[in-house]
């Protein structure tokens, strides 16, 4: 069976969540079937042919077209469509040997050329608004909130009136399937649940010695971290030093956003991009992520579990994973609840190794990526059936 996959962006691990599932699903995919690869040639696309060079057929990253801020500016939906990437993808399905066209987020959707026959199966990293709205609730200053009402505007258009039919969503949780049920009941829907590389990121020695480290990691460009880890500097991590005066902070992450770099100071650290995070996830004591805006599950939890590490996080933050709060984790809704929840575990060693054990075997048990990309092999058995069945 030949399958053709259209990313938004070069699958490396260094891009963020969304892209490290796309590099772990094809490299799965890569195994049972013929997989081409099409996608826009921005930065890392020679990474991403080379780590995916033995799991893809062909790979096509495209040069942008000119002419991309003029589109930017005078489009009325929340994607832009590049002339030359969507050429190239009515080349290829014109062939007709395509049992199937896996996309990668809904941006890719407009390059689906509308009445093409070949199966629509949507990968949805976050499904539906909640993310938009969630900023548009806490991201405070009047140009801010303007820009999410847009953007918020312009999806929900999107939403309404430029899905196609799909022959099976992909969602990464229990949770985003009852969302799009609710909206959309008669879609055929399929859970395959981020993960993570548990070989990859082994569960490292508990961090009992001085100074205390809190950790968070995450693409330092991305509002809602960006957000999170202004509060985290501003109004948590303060209240932490008058306790232990020697904590660390350490934000560790790609592309820090001018006011991120902005919180160095004695006891912050700013990293930027790292080239290994396991480094950073084996020196902390605690990893803490009081996020309140986004959507979707976050690979950087996944992360944390497998490290073995103790988490404070939010319900918004653990969103998708079923860690239980006392269990696998702590869950601190505001930031003097967070605080708390630092304190206590800064003064528990043995609490902190608890948790950290448990957070692990959960990671472990469900969300190994094998675990997680293993409902695809049963839709993919079946479009290929289809494939091959006589008209």
């Amino acid at each position: 069976m030949r399958l053709l996959v259209l990313a938004p962006a070069p699958p490396t691990p260094r891009s963020g969540g969304g892209s490290l599932r796309m590099l772990h699903m094809l490299r799965f995919l890569g195994t049972r079937l013929e997989v081409d690869l099409v996608g826009p040639g921005l930065e890392g696309a020679a990474e991403a042919e080379a780590r995916l060079r033995e799991s893809c057929r062909e790979i096509e990253f495209v040069p942008p077209s000119a002419g991309g801020l003029r589109r930017r500016v005078l489009r009325l939906g929340p994607y832009e469509r590049d002339p030359a990437l969507a050429a190239a993808v009515r080349r290829r399905l014109a062939t007709r040997e395509y049992a199937a066209v896996q996309v990668e987020k809904a941006a890719m959707l407009p390059y689906v050329p509308p009445g093409d026959p070949t199966p629509i199966v949507l990968d949805i990293w976050a499904y539906g608004l909640t993310g938009a709205r969630r900023a548009l609730r806490h991201e405070p200053g009047v140009a801010t909130r303007a820009r999410n009402l847009l953007r918020l505007a312009r999806f929900a258009a999107f939403d309404a009136f430029r899905w196609p039919a799909t022959h099976c969503l992909l969602l990464v949780s229990e949770l985003d399937r009852q969302h799009c049920l609710r909206e959309r009941p008669d879609r055929r829907v399929l859970i395959v649940p981020n993960g993570v590389d548990c070989r990859a990121v082994p569960a490292g020695p508990p961090h009992d010695g001085r100074p205390p480290r809190l950790l968070m990691t995450g693409d330092m460009s991305f509002a809602p971290n960006v957000s999170t880890a202004l509060v985290l500097a501003a109004r948590i991590f303060p209240e932490v030093r008058r306790v232990h005066p020697d904590a660390e902070l350490h934000l560790v992450g790609r592309r820090p956003d001018p006011r991120i770099l902005a919180l160095r100071r004695p006891g912050i650290t700013v990293t930027g991009e790292v080239p290994d995070v396991l480094p950073s996830l084996h020196a902390a004591t605690v990893f803490v992520n009081p996020q309140v805006t986004g959507g979707g599950t976050r690979t950087k939890l996944l992360e944390a579990m497998a490290a073995g590490l103790p988490i404070v996080t939010t319900s918004v933050g653990i969103e998708g994973i079923e860690a239980r709060h006392g269990h696998e984790m702590l869950l601190a809704e505001d930031p003097g609840a967070t605080v708390a929840a630092i304190l206590r575990l800064l003064a528990d060693p043995g609490e902190r190794r608890r948790l950290g054990a448990a957070a692990r075997r959960l990671a472990e048990d469900c969300y190994d990526w094998p675990r997680c990309l293993a409902p695809l092999d049963g839709l993919y058995a079946e479009l290929a059936a289809l494939k091959a069945a006589p008209c």
